[in-house]
């Protein structure tokens, strides 16, 4: 079962999901049991993957059929797939709890098998692409995340929902049509699709087709930028985040996001990983480009955020410009940086999860979601309140919460890359997002009357918004707990 275990932490979710439409049939309630049972095994067989790397620091390789590589499909978990695998089932596994409590109620019994399905297709889909060592079966689990973040926004069925919905998935068909004729690119030019193999043969051959190499690099670039909705490829993602149930709403910005942005980064510095260095002579330049779209998503989402009056279109415009802090790292390419953009990665879907899960507590309960309709809602509504505010003040960067830790490490990556105007940029970002959060918290601990409706719900919605909240204490306090890990990842990247 162990030899087993990174392929059967996909299966066994992809069983859970088809599974659930059968099961709703027959009882609904037992859906969310067994969706709780397939996250639980997700999250077991994750942390058992990410203790086998860390105690023998070799990677987990598994080839599927028994067929070796580059003939065969093969799977590999190192530091960083362990991270990201751990940090999707973990967060995962809590959106989906407060969604057992939620959706009922949200959408109605009758999608409630479906929508386990979307959910629980989706998880499985993204940990493919975390594994994934060759480019064929990236594109697939990355398309299948693509339809099911689909279906989790169009779940509410109404009219802006089904827009939202179709605006992403003609977007996200562009972003993959992207990224599908870069690998076409690197099969041309190298003749396999197995990522360490296409890596090899790369640096051998690249001089002779320099401009064949730049364009599938642009692609890739291209392609990922659109699926993480960098500005200004961000356009699919107000309109989606913010239409979708709540729960959709926190796994898109918390993880569907963060995944593609971790795949380009596996791809520029494992695949082109010789290049991606000054002897490649546009590979400098993709590194500035990537500097300059990050620093405008920063910039570019925080003004967006500061006018909206929904708060939910407030926090999909808030994930715009945190995806920048994310780009940044990735294009200051220093260790530090890296490491900052993979630790943002985690803070902020905590950060981003718990903000949305608390946005959809108080719209569940009082009915809101205008800014202004937000006062006095602490009176009644004091955990989620809690848990909100300590989620925001985070995203600000104030101590010793996660988001601190994130923009603090940044901050040290652009001094090691020789950048200090992007320390100038956290500072900046730091007040910005002060100038929009600020005012809600204020807002909810103003006087008011707060709603008519007491926080009458149940544990299963508040008991993930407190953890979360807790956890962005606890990654702020001891932010070198995850670093020790990502630093490890980093190195691999850095010595290929």
């Amino acid at each position: 079962m162990l030899k087993n275990l990174p392929v059967m932490v996909v299966v066994f979710l992809l069983i859970a999901g088809y599974m659930m439409p059968i099961v709703a049939r027959w009882d609904r309630k037992k859906c969310a049991p067994l969706a709780a049972l397939a996250m639980g095994f997700g999250v077991l067989g994750s942390l058992v993957l990410m203790n086998t790397v860390i105690t023998s620091g070799q990677p987990v390789t598994y080839n599927l059929g028994g067929w070796i590589p580059p003939w065969g499909i093969a799977v590999k978990i190192d530091y960083a797939e362990s991270f990201m695998l751990v940090l999707l089932t973990g967060v995962g596994a809590i959106i989906l709890w407060y969604a057992s409590g939620d959706i009922g109620q949200e959408l109605g019994h009758k999608v409630t098998g479906w929508y386990y399905t979307a959910f629980l297709l989706l998880l499985a889909a993204m940990l493919g692409m975390a594994m994934a060592n060759d480019l064929f079966n990236l594109y697939v689990f990355m398309e299948v995340s693509g339809i099911c973040a689909c279906a989790l926004v169009a779940a509410k069925g109404d009219r802006e929902a089904t827009e939202a919905a179709l605006k992403y998935l003609l977007l996200a068909t562009i972003g993959s049509g992207f990224v599908l004729f870069g690998i076409g690119m690197l099969y041309m030019l190298t003749g396999h699709l197995n990522v360490d193999f296409v890596a090899l043969q790369l640096r051998r051959v690249w001089m002779f087709y320099p401009t064949v190499t730049w364009v599938a690099t642009s692609f890739f670039v291209v392609g990922f930028a659109v699926k993480s909705a960098l500005f200004p490829l961000h356009i699919w993602l107000p309109d989606a985040h913010s239409s979708a149930p709540s729960p959709s709403s926190a796994v898109l910005s918390g993880l569907v996001v963060k995944i593609y942005a971790f795949a380009l980064m596996k791809l520029l510095y494992l695949v082109f990983s010789g290049l991606f260095t000054e002897s490649f002579p546009v590979a400098l330049a993709i590194r500035y480009i990537l500097l300059v779209f990050s620093t405008m998503a920063i910039l570019g989402g925080s003004l967006f955020a500061l006018v909206q009056v929904d708060v939910k279109r407030l926090l999909a415009y808030s994930t715009v410009a945190q995806m920048g802090y994310v780009f940044l790292g990735i294009g200051l390419g220093s260790p530090a940086g890296l490491a900052a953009a993979m630790l943002h990665i985690l803070n902020h879907a905590i950060m981003k999860s718990c903000l949305f899960l608390s946005a959809g507590t108080f719209i569940h309960v009082a009915g809101v979601r205008q800014v202004r309709d937000f006062a006095g809602l602490s009176k009644t509504m004091p955990w989620t309140s809690a848990a909100f505010s300590i989620a925001a003040l985070s995203m600000i960067g104030f101590p010793p919460l996660a988001g601190f830790a994130s923009k603090w490490y940044l901050s040290e990556g652009a001094m090691q890359s020789g950048e200090p105007v992007f320390v100038v940029l956290m500072v900046v970002s730091s007040f910005l997002n002060a100038w929009y959060y600020l005012p809600l918290v204020g807002r909810i601990y103003s006087a008011g009357e707060g709603g008519a409706a007491k926080e009458d719900i149940p544990l299963s919605m508040r008991l993930p918004v407190v953890l979360l909240a807790a956890c962005c204490v606890v990654l702020g306090l001891f932010p070198k707990i995850p670093l020790a890990l990502v630093y490890r990842a980093v190195d691999k990247f850095l010595l290929k």
